[in-house]
């Protein structure tokens, strides 16, 4: 099961304003049984609770920033500017009787907890737009599963940035399309990548991400993606 992420991205640009919030004290919760693969129904709908009443107990002196959800864990993340926090933080978890409980605490001067681990960097956050894109075509009859040409639009600081780029997106496999200088934009230097797949939400992804991941390496960012619509056939089509 992959992990999901429940992020408040609001921090991204608060943080600043909230002073020394630079401790960071995160929960993880169990299920009761020690045995369990997965938490119970009731279980599950008693985990809301868990951070609930853990921002009760750190007040207004903290920042409850998001949790992740992995198998038979959940773990509630908090920046805080008070640690002695953690010690009520440690007592609600020694007795609280649905989950089993562990707080940690940890000192980050740069919050890189947020930063690096919960924040989406640009291919999580294109995957999630990813599959917006795909719904809406399905949505107007499209055979996502049907192979078609899509069409990913980066821009580059440079044009020896797009150039080194596109030697590299030949190696992974796209083809490259139009390029463009378009002096209004920021970065300018704009490239086309093509790929022929379905537009099925992994496949997508895949794509997606490899190309992000490789322009990130020349300062490029991918604006978005699109692709031809395939309609689904009728039974006689």
């Amino acid at each position: 099961m992959p992990a999901q992420f429940h992020v408040d991205l609001k921090y991204v640009d608060e943080f600043d304003t909230l002073g020394d919030f630079t401790t960071l004290l995160y929960v993880s919760c169990y299920p009761r049984k020690m045995e369990a693969n997965t938490f119970s129904a009731r279980e599950v709908r008693a985990l809301d609770n868990v951070g609930k009443e853990c921002q009760k107990i750190l007040g207004s002196q903290c920042a409850f920033v998001g949790w992740i959800d992995i198998a038979a864990q959940r773990r509630y993340y908090f920046y805080t500017s008070d640690a002695r926090l953690l010690v009520p933080l440690m007592s609600y978890c020694s007795e609280e009787d649905d989950f089993r409980l562990e707080c940690f605490k940890a000192e980050e001067p740069n919050r890189q907890t947020y930063y690096r681990l919960l924040v989406p960097d640009a291919a999580k956050r294109q995957s999630v737009d990813n599959e917006t894109y795909i719904a809406s075509l399905r949505s107007r009859g499209d055979d996502s599963v049907a192979f078609r040409r899509v069409n990913l639009h980066f821009y580059f600081p440079s044009a020896n940035s797009r150039a080194l780029y596109g030697e590299n997106a030949k190696a992974m496999g796209f083809a490259i399309g139009e390029t463009d200088y378009i002096p209004e934009r920021d970065p300018s230097y704009y490239i086309v990548l093509h790929a022929v797949s379905s537009l099925e939400k992994e496949a997508i992804s895949e794509l997606t991400t490899k190309a992000i991941y490789a322009a990130e390496t020349y300062g490029g960012v991918l604006e978005h993606f699109d692709s031809a619509f395939v309609p689904k056939r009728g039974i006689f089509g």
